[in-house]
């Protein structure tokens, strides 16, 4: 799972969308954490424009 890059601006309104703070959704999107709600605020971030990196660091752990 890769980190889901925003626009500028976005991540407040991620969090005012889903009523937690910023660092939820920073955490989110940086995908340190797995939960429900983490899910959620990865997925609405791609449908409002996001995009997903590849992650060395996921591929080196698969290997």
């Amino acid at each position: 799972m890769g980190e889901i890059l925003t626009k500028y601006g976005e991540r407040g309104k991620l969090a005012k969308l889903f009523n937690v703070s910023e660092v939820t959704v920073r955490n989110a999107l940086k995908g340190r954490t797995r939960s429900e709600l983490s899910d959620r605020i990865r997925k609405a971030a791609l449908e409002r424009g996001g995009s997903e990196t590849d992650s060395t660091k996921d591929k080196l752990e698969h290997q």
